[in-house]
């Protein structure tokens, strides 16, 4: 009788935090954000120009609470 053993795949926070920190390991600090911007590239959104939208409206308190909520995850 055989036996199938199902891996749970890892999620995908852990599993890029893992990748991220090999490169770091054997490529060094600088490699590693090259190749981290070929394989996701930063926003072509100019945030400087967007703030004002993106937190229009909202106090101090109400950007630190959705801050703090979006770092907890």
């Amino acid at each position: 009788m055989e036996t199938i053993v199902k891996n749970k795949a890892p999620n995908k926070e852990s599993l890029l935090d893992e990748a991220y920190n090999a490169l770091l390991d054997r490529l060094g600090a600088e490699k590693t954000l090259q190749v981290w911007h070929l394989l996701m590239p930063p926003p072509s959104s100019d945030y400087l120009r967007e703030r004002k939208d993106i937190f229009a409206g909202k106090s101090v308190d109400e950007i630190y609470r959705e801050a703090r909520k979006f770092n907890r995850k």
